[in-house]
């Protein structure tokens, strides 16, 4: 092919490039995430409120898959989340069905699938499901009010850090890549036990989510048989807190054992009452396992699945004790209404209401150095990232508190390829983006 040819290709070449970035910009091929934010430990709604996880695990996908009449009953407890329990056979039909039942019910729906359960090897396969086409358009219906609990118990005790690490790592960014920006639940290894790891490794995940917008659930089947005490569940939530790791209890019952193991011992209860308390205590989100339909009966907590048919533990889980769902549940404004509480200012979408204003870099499109002005009303911890087109973090040029003020920052683009960027600014619980346009 004759050199000019080959030149006027790759101008024309270069030209579509740059209209196709344009029409980025212009329209925008991404939407703006405005659900569920974890700051610092704590899970708040699209409008700022803090909630605090109570309710219970359903067994959707083994019995009535779409959540009814189960979703009713749950709803009589007062609890503000169902844990909706899931398998990658599962139809995304029927997953939207479950659903848009537990959040007619005024419930958040916190979506899982079991497959991965002693196998953290299976991940991946969870992974496969949550970004396969039609699953992930049911989640983003639904992102409003959505958690994702990306795998249920993965691995068993054996599970190194290392492998944890990687595993999620690449679950996470599969996650983010195909547009999923609701907050991600990651269980502890060993069917769910072991809270080490995710003290140990749970920071750097959060750092490596682009959207930093992860929780981590420890299951605490903590018997006495498998060496654990009372006392161990008051320190290791005491000292999770202390971290500020973003932590809820996932599952727990009144004792663990086999399907066929009955019996309740000193070496097989659960200090359930001592769960829950210490929850309380430290403002640790917890879901019970489960409302109906185990191998064992001792782990359900009705023995017919109705509101009326609760009993013994489930019925002080539910409802009796002191720091029962029904005592301690908060259903967030957001949830019952479908919109932000109007006496308490508006939501995520509203930015000046919520005292902070993120100007348009300039110059843009930029060719090398461009500035990034903001302006925050109060003191708060603030974060200005930039990200690519594919939501990957290329810089954090801030992550700390300031006061109150207005601020410029330079950032360097020369580093960059051609493209669109976003730069999001975090200020407390609230969030804003805008695009950033590099052509050089």
């Amino acid at each position: 092919m004759p050199t000019q040819m080959v030149k006027y290709l790759y101008m024309i070449k270069n030209i579509l490039v740059l209209v196709f970035t344009f029409l980025v910009a212009l329209y925008g091929f991404s939407q703006e995430y405005s659900g569920f934010k974890v700051e610092g430990r704590f899970l708040y709604d699209q409008c700022g409120e803090k909630v605090i996880l109570r309710g219970v695990s359903n067994p959707n996908i083994w019995f009535e898959k779409n959540g009814i009449p189960r979703m009713e009953e749950i709803e009589k407890t007062g609890a503000n989340v169902v844990r909706i329990v899931w398998e990658t056979k599962g139809s995304s039909t029927l997953l939207d069905a479950a659903i848009s039942n537990c959040r007619a019910q005024n419930m958040i729906p916190m979506v899982e699938v079991h497959d991965a359960t002693g196998d953290i090897n299976k991940v991946p396969d969870c992974v496969d499901y949550w970004t396969r086409s039609d699953v992930t358009n049911v989640l983003l219906k639904h992102e409003k009010y959505l958690l994702l609990n990306i795998a249920n118990e993965p691995g068993n005790g054996s599970v190194s850090n290392s492998k944890f690490t990687s595993t999620y790592e690449d679950a996470i960014s599969q996650i983010r890549e195909a547009g999923i920006h609701v907050p991600l639940i990651i269980d502890g290894t060993d069917w769910g036990k072991n809270i080490n790891i995710m003290q140990s490794q749970g920071p750097g995940l959060i750092e490596f989510d682009p959207d930093h917008n992860l929780i981590f659930a420890v299951h605490m089947w903590w018997p006495k048989m498998y060496g654990f005490t009372e006392n161990d569940i008051i320190q290791e939530l005491t000292q999770s807190a202390n971290m500020d790791l973003p932590l809820i209890v996932g599952e727990f019952s009144q004792m663990h054992g086999n399907c066929d193991d009955y019996a309740l011992t000193s070496n097989s209860t659960i200090e359930y009452k001592t769960i829950m308390e210490e929850c309380q205590k430290t403002e640790t989100g917890f879901i019970a396992w489960s409302w109906f339909g185990n191998c064992n009966y001792r782990w359900d907590m009705s023995d017919d699945g109705t509101f009326d048919g609760l009993y013994d533990w489930g019925l002080e889980v539910a409802v009796d004790n002191e720091f029962s769902i029904k005592n301690t549940s908060v259903r967030p404004y957001s949830i019952l209404n479908n919109e932000c509480d109007p006496t308490i200012g508006v939501g995520i979408g509203d930015y000046n209401s919520k005292g902070i204003q993120l100007e348009q870099n300039f110059p843009n499109p930029v060719k090398g150095s461009t500035t990034i002005k903001y302006s925050i009303k109060n003191q708060s911890l603030v974060r200005l990232t930039i990200y690519n087109i594919q939501g990957k973090t290329i810089s954090q040029l801030i992550n700390q508190k300031q006061e109150s003020g207005t601020y410029a920052v330079e950032f360097e683009t020369s580093i960059l390829e051609n493209g669109v960027y976003f730069y999001s600014l975090q200020v407390g619980n609230t969030s804003t983006t805008k695009k950033m346009v590099v052509l050089r």
